[in-house]
């Protein structure tokens, strides 16, 4: 069994280089000590069965210009791919942080299908941590998260969908004008008013498509370099409160995205202060979930996102002031069709000569600093063969030269954030997310109206 990997998810796997690998990387933590034969058992009944491109191989073409192609790994074994040891003692935060970091720097072997489970016991006493490594030609973030939901005991397709409504509706608007404009032609031939209408829209998708591909003007800062490959991982596995955040944003008229932005805009206006390096815009790429809400994933997965660039406002040492322009900022980005048509973007460069594919990612990238993602997760408590998840991150790939990748994870009725950057430009993220906690603390209490207490409903 074979099949040509789709433009979409060739713009992952071609962009890779040595120094960013393009892999996702997601972490989990129980409360106590996990049953791996269990995890296997799942593995295979809800990932392996149900998405056949997990057992595949990558084949480069001979032709250039052509795309590679999925192959069936005739050989396949699980053990290739889930390993399983004990952490020496103390097995404390720190120590977890640099195994995952160096393993996060390793680039996933290309003889076998493209992903990795590695399962540690002894974590902080005798719980357990796991570390899974997908490549993102497989499928993206939102779809390993969703794949990892699948394997808890409480799996239920319907309620552990992760979806994001305002996007996911864009899209559907988007490609339904498409569907529309083809479908009533004639029609709209007879009503001149209306060929006025397409035209707006058509105008206004074409000069979004000009925007995200010219290069974003902003300042150069020290979170910007030449990466080297080894990359460190941190997070805190304490998070913020889910309920507190949550409440404080509908009081004041903001999301939850809003106010996770504002807290790493507050981090980055610390971190470039104590560098002598204040500048007005930092600019990030933010993934943008694409799927429809409610639908299954694909059998063989695949990248359905788009990539916006935001710029985060870190000049002015007021938080209020920070929030209220990202607030404007994300406003623009949600009224107009950038995530669909930056994901068309995406694909139709995996379609270009490897020369002109390096040289739009290099164009994107010459003001760009990385990526923050945002994952609504389930609110109430997962396991897995009666282990607690207590917590979770992950982070996606990096291409060119992006240094830092930060993710807020909504989970259990907490929001757990970390990062990832490259030790040649930010050797030193753990001062960088504890300037993300402290700033959350102070975007909450700097909001105007003091929230009412929630009841915890989503």
């Amino acid at each position: 069994m074979s099949m040509r990997m789709s433009p979409a998810d060739a713009v992952w796997y071609l962009g890779e280089t040595p120094e960013n690998p393009m892999m996702i990387s997601n972490v989990l933590w129980f409360d106590r000590k996990l049953d791996v034969s269990v995890l296997r058992e799942r593995l295979q009944q809800r990932m392996l069965d149900r998405h056949p491109v997990m057992r595949m191989k990558i084949v480069d073409s001979m032709v250039p210009g052509v795309l590679p192609r999925w192959v069936e790994d005739r050989d396949f074994d699980l053990d290739n791919h889930v390993t399983e040891s004990t952490l020496p003692p103390p097995g404390d935060q720190a120590s977890v942080e640099r195994l995952f970091s160096d393993e996060r720097s390793t680039p996933l072997n290309r003889d076998l299908p493209l992903w990795q489970i590695h399962v540690r016991h002894g974590y902080q006493g005798d719980r357990s941590i796991m570390h899974t490594r997908l490549h993102h030609s497989i499928g993206d973030g939102l779809a390993l998260t969703q794949v990892m939901l699948s394997l808890v005991d409480e799996f239920d397709p319907g309620a552990l969908q992760i979806s994001d409504q305002p996007w996911t509706q864009k899209a559907g608007e988007l490609l339904g004008f498409g569907r529309e404009m083809l479908a009533n032609g004639s029609k709209l031939a007879r009503h001149p008013l209306g060929m006025v209408d397409v035209a707006k829209d058509a105008a206004n998708t074409a000069s979004w498509a000009m925007k995200l591909l010219a290069p974003q003007m902003v300042d150069r800062t020290v979170l910007q370099g030449r990466p080297e490959g080894r990359k460190i991982m941190t997070w805190d596995p304490e998070g913020f409160d889910l309920d507190e955040t949550k409440a404080a944003a509908r009081a004041n008229g903001v999301t939850i995205n809003d106010l996770v932005l504002g807290s790493m805009s507050g981090a980055l206006h610390r971190h470039l202060s104590e560098h002598d390096n204040l500048v007005d815009d930092v600019l990030v790429m933010i993934p943008i979930n694409l799927r429809a809400p409610g639908a299954p994933l694909p059998r063989h997965l695949g990248n359905r996102i788009g990539l916006l660039p935001v710029r985060l406002p870190v000049r002015s040492p007021d938080p209020m002031e920070r929030l209220l322009l990202l607030r404007e900022r994300m406003e623009e980005l949600k009224a107009s069709p950038a995530p669909v048509v930056s994901r068309l973007l995406m694909a139709g460069t995996s379609l270009t000569t490897p020369a002109v594919e390096k040289q739009i990612h290099r164009l994107n990238q010459l003001r760009g600093t990385g990526v923050v993602t945002n994952v609504p997760g389930p609110r109430f408590p997962l396991h897995l063969g009666g282990a607690r998840l207590a917590g979770s991150v992950g982070w996606g790939g990096m291409t060119g030269r992006l240094n830092l990748s930060a993710c807020f994870i909504s989970l259990g009725g907490r929001i757990f954030s970390g990062l990832v950057t490259d030790h040649a430009i930010t050797p030193d993220p753990q001062s960088l997310l504890r300037y993300v906690q402290q700033e959350h603390r102070t975007l909450l209490d700097a909001l105007p109206v003091t929230p009412e207490p929630v009841d915890g409903a989503a």
